[in-house]
């Protein structure tokens, strides 16, 4: 009997939360609509590809291959444009207007030495500014002049002054092969990630709010003197939360899958299993936030003081491999790292619950923690 009295008070606080938050307009679209248009202009506008890249040519050479090189490049769908100049001293001001991401110069020999198949030199004026652009943009300027070396009669070297490496028609036979993502298209790598990103900060700014209201209306001392105790508020706070992101995440799978058309190749169950975890572990943190709150601008400032650096050191944006060791170690206790690994599985790599296992093991030791601390905090402020 006496369990089932604390679990109807707690539903009956859940039930004046979730009206609170849904109860007027304002609110409704402040929860609904910010997610949904995060995710569909993350979807088209969000992306590492280099695309639409405008190229300006200098060509001191009359022959077939600089040419050829040039042609590529307009047939490439990565270029959107190649405007020729006609004198060396053009170079500068198109690269300091920002006119293109680079220039590429032949010389009057250019083709005379590739068809005597000696070394021809290109020379590449990139914008440095676009450092990690103009990387990969020389990298697909590398693979059309590599097409046309092995294209020449001589099997030519074409040499690349500065900027390219020499290359020459390669003697093994190589296949690359992208296991999990063929195409090497951004949004499938990203667009998973992004459930975990909006389902995290959705989870702190929900429950965070949810105490600094109370006390910033005046209704905290009523919730004190109610038959609930300060750990059954605190459990009932976390409830809302949970619900919101669970929702979201549902409308997030179907937007990624039926209106991007990222393949999920994964367990349904193990995907939800992991986001009620993952959303456990985020309303922790908020209620952690929201205990420390006086305001609401306070406990909001905060969800985002926190939220932020949780998504950079997660690997949903940036590798984690590729960060300083002690943020690789402190990553450890982000439960969105853990959550982006399960995400990219079960989209992509179809991995099972027994493959998911360490990374859900680690959000719910996250969640049970981070709950623990976030009741014991509530307690003590109340």
């Amino acid at each position: 009997m006496l369990p089932s009295l604390k679990l109807r008070r707690i539903l009956t606080i859940v039930r004046k939360e979730l009206l609170v938050l849904f109860g007027n307009s304002a609110s409704r679209v402040l929860i609904i609509v910010p997610p949904l248009a995060q995710i569909i202009i993350f979807g088209w506008a969000a992306t590492l590809e280099v695309r639409n890249v405008h190229v300006v040519a200098l060509n001191n050479d009359s022959g077939i291959w600089s040419r050829e090189i040039l042609h590529r490049i307009q047939g490439s769908p990565t270029f959107v444009s190649l405007r020729h100049i006609d004198d060396e001293r053009q170079i500068s001001p198109v690269i300091d207007n920002q006119e293109a991401l680079f220039v590429i110069a032949f010389d009057e020999q250019f083709s005379r030495k590739v068809e005597k198949g000696e070394p021809a030199e290109v020379q590449v004026v990139l914008d440095g500014r676009r450092s990690n652009a103009a990387q990969i943009a020389v990298g697909y300027l590398n693979q059309i002049i590599s097409g046309v070396a092995q294209a020449t009669p001589s099997a030519a070297k074409i040499a690349a002054s500065e900027y390219l490496p020499a290359m020459q028609a390669p003697k093994l036979d190589i296949r690359t092969r992208c296991w999990f993502n063929p195409n090497l298209e951004f949004r499938w790598f990203f667009l998973p990630n992004l459930i975990g990103m909006l389902s995290l900060m959705l989870g702190l700014v929900v429950t965070g709010l949810s105490v600094a209201r109370e006390r910033e209306v005046g209704t905290f001392d009523q919730l004190l003197v109610s038959p609930a105790t300060p750990t059954e508020i605190a459990l009932a706070k976390l409830v809302p939360g949970c619900l919101v992101g669970l929702a979201h995440g549902t409308i997030f799978l179907l937007i990624t899958v039926f209106g991007f058309g990222v393949p999920f190749t994964g367990s349904v169950a193990l995907l939800y299993v992991s986001m009620l975890v993952f959303a456990l572990s985020a309303g922790g943190i908020g209620l952690m936030v929201s205990s420390l709150s006086s305001t609401q601008q306070q406990a909001f400032l905060g969800a985002f003081t926190v939220g932020v650096p949780c998504i950079l050191i997660s690997g949903a944006v940036t590798p984690v491999i590729n960060m300083p060791m002690f943020l690789q170690h402190a990553s450890q206790l982000n439960p969105m790292r853990h959550f982006t690994v399960i995400c990219q599985g079960v989209f992509l790599k179809d991995i099972s619950f027994y493959a998911a296992m360490v990374n859900l093991g680690k959000i719910a030791l996250i969640s049970v923690v981070a709950v623990s601390i976030a009741i014991w905090m509530f307690r003590r402020r109340a």
